[in-house]
């Protein structure tokens, strides 16, 4: 009898040992490099199917790793065959499955070789895999969905011939905050299965085309989408005044904050095509009352306030526990980190050709920087002290980094909510008459939400 060949199997542990480690490497990103991360409908994707996942493409390479860290699947990701050619990424690609993708506009790429990696694609859906696609193509920094190419399309229609089954195709929307800045908010929305079935007498062009139109449709659906950036601003400041509204705190959902901006662009679409005046009016009104707020250094979430003494008391408890504990132990990290900190912002801002590209060389340049820097410093520790200290030593720099992360900002917001709240205690009429003043706008704004909404139902 012969012996069972223990080579694959070698290479099979050590395979599942790499995927394991790229998923908590996954999650040490989103942990230390954003500070919320959520996901949303993860339930659509089934286990006993091989899946299509579609995605918006606006962060780079880290999209690919935040979309990994969203759910406990292995992802097999497809990506364009010049990355196969980074001598670093080459080998990361290939130990987690990553399918290579020649494109028709690149000199150096062999688009015939196409038919292979769709052929590995077919095979991969028949053994339940879960494959992700970008349909943009490329990264970039536009607050709408680009347009999409074919491949996704084409890969599931190829599949059901291959393979006789069809595949579930998700469309995958991921929305950062505050991209350009450190520490922002992720959310990952899983949106319902892709609608794959066509006429038969329908040509294979015109159901890829199909297709195609419904993976937009698709994405566009778990997206927040706006013609302009400009457009991207009013919106949000429209959301975080009603999520103030009545002296209600903003919702800590980001679920539920998308929903709102998704309605709430629904609705400035409809008003700027039937009623540009009032809307240009309204906008007018709200950036005066914003400019009024900015003069006194007053923020929209102060007037939601209420100065008892129980809130003053608790508040009080809150701050002295930050001043006397938290700051302390952040002032330390921020002293044993800061050459690598504002090298990476450094680095960061100068390699970056666009907004899309700041997550991902800040993510690969803040990883390296603080590896070295933390890796010389506590090597000196450990050359004048003992291997004992030098332990100590690096353990304070990550708890204190941590600390300091969490505490980022704290400081100023300390300073003006304290300010803010002696101006009150000074002119006790400034809140009264800003609080008048915002309620002004609400009624207003109630009015263009009854007009939308009547819009909407004409229009349905």
């Amino acid at each position: 009898m012969q012996a069972p060949d223990k080579k694959p199997q070698k290479q099979s542990r050590v395979r599942r040992g790499f995927l394991s480690a790229w998923k908590r490497f996954g999650r040490f990103v989103i942990n230390t490099f954003y500070s919320r991360f959520e996901v949303s409908g993860e339930e659509t994707i089934p286990n006993d199917a091989g899946v299509i996942l579609c995605a918006n493409h606006v962060n780079a390479l880290i999209d690919g790793v935040v979309l990994q860290a969203s759910t406990k699947r292995n992802i097999r990701p497809l990506a364009r065959s010049g990355l196969f050619e980074n001598p670093i990424l080459r080998p990361i690609l290939q130990t987690i499955g990553a399918v290579p993708i020649y494109r028709r506009n690149t000199e150096t790429s062999d688009t015939s070789k196409n038919e292979d990696s769709f052929s590995q694609v077919y095979k991969l859906l028949a053994e339940k895999e879960t494959i992700v696609i970008f349909p943009e193509g490329q990264s970039h920094a536009n607050p709408y969905v680009q347009e999409i190419k074919t491949g996704a399309a084409r890969m599931a229609l190829g599949a059901i011939k291959a393979n006789g089954v069809a595949p579930v195709v998700i469309p995958v929307g991921m929305t950062f905050t505050r991209k350009k800045r450190a520490r922002t908010e992720v959310l990952v929305r899983y949106g319902k299965a892709i609608d794959l079935s066509v006429d038969e007498e329908m040509s294979e062009q015109d159901a890829v085309r199909l297709i195609t139109l419904r993976v937009k449709q698709g994405i566009e659906s778990v997206t927040l989408n706006t013609k302009s950036w400009k457009d991207m601003a009013l919106v949000h400041r429209l959301e975080r005044f009603f999520a103030l509204r009545g002296g209600k705190r903003r919702k800590t959902s980001l679920t539920q904050r998308f929903t709102a901006l998704q309605r709430l662009i629904e609705a400035q679409d409809l008003l700027q095509q039937h009623e540009p005046d009032k809307v240009r009016s309204l906008m007018s009104k709200m950036r005066m009352f914003e400019r009024l707020c900015d003069a006194c250094g007053i923020d929209h979430y102060h007037l939601a306030v209420n100065y008892k003494p129980l809130f003053l008391i608790l508040y009080t408890l809150r701050t002295l526990g930050i001043v006397l504990i938290g700051f302390p132990i952040a002032l330390w990290g921020i002293l044993n980190s800061i050459i690598p900190f504002k090298l990476t912002e450094y680095l960061t801002r100068k390699l970056s050709k666009d907004v899309d590209q700041y997550d991902t060389a800040r993510v690969l340049i803040g990883m390296s920087a603080f590896s070295l820097f933390w890796g010389i410093q506590s090597y000196l520790i450990y050359d004048n002290f003992s291997l004992h200290w030098a332990i100590i030593y690096l353990t304070s720099l990550f708890i204190s980094a941590v600390v300091a992360i969490s505490l980022q900002g704290e400081y100023r917001r300390t300073l003006v909510n304290l300010k803010v709240f002696f101006l009150f205690m000074r002119k006790q009429d400034l809140k009264a008459y800003l609080e008048t003043k915002r309620d002004e706008l609400e009624v207003e704004l109630a009015q263009m939400v009854r007009i939308a909404k009547r819009l909407s139902k004409t229009e349905k």
